[in-house]
């Protein structure tokens, strides 16, 4: 399967499955170090709250590596990379989110759009929307082709 480039892909699922995977791994983060204190300041036993934050980091492990796989599908890789990058993601999963998280960002920088940590505007959203300025995010429908945008005057470019 060829990679799809920029212009085939689906930015606005790109958007939504880079914010499901960058919530995911700031909460295996968050809980990650809450663990830690918590064995740090009682290392001879196990609390029940331990033990139920363990099965919560499972979880939200889970979760993650499923918002990263969702994440590459969207982003239009291959699927062999999809599953080594699944597989490492069980043996790192501190480091693959974020080089993923990463690749989506870029993508989306490529297409104009200001990404922020967990999400995107709704303006920013509007820009990358097929169909709109990607200067300001007005919609062209009934606008000719090349056509300048009637509210910022920018001109689509065709390549």
């Amino acid at each position: 399967m060829a990679q799809k480039n920029i212009f085939q892909l689906d930015l606005l699922a790109i958007v939504k499955a880079r914010t499901h995977a960058t919530i995911a791994a700031a909460s295996f983060w968050s809980l990650l170090i809450v663990l830690v204190i918590m064995s740090i300041n009682s290392p001879a036993t196990t609390s029940p709250i331990e033990l139920v934050l363990n099965f919560l980091l499972l979880g939200v492990m889970i979760w993650q590596i499923v918002a990263v796989i969702l994440l590459q599908v969207a982003m239009g890789i291959g699927v062999v990379t999809i599953v080594l990058a699944a597989i490492v993601n069980i043996m790192l999963p501190m480091i693959v989110p974020l080089a993923i998280i990463s690749q989506s960002t870029t993508i989306l920088k490529l297409a104009g759009a200001k990404t922020g940590f967990a999400g995107m505007s709704q303006s920013e959203r509007d820009k990358i929307t097929p169909g709109h300025c990607r200067g300001c995010g007005y919609s062209r429908e009934g606008i000719g082709l090349l056509d300048p945008c009637p509210e910022c005057t920018r001109v689509p470019q065709v390549i």
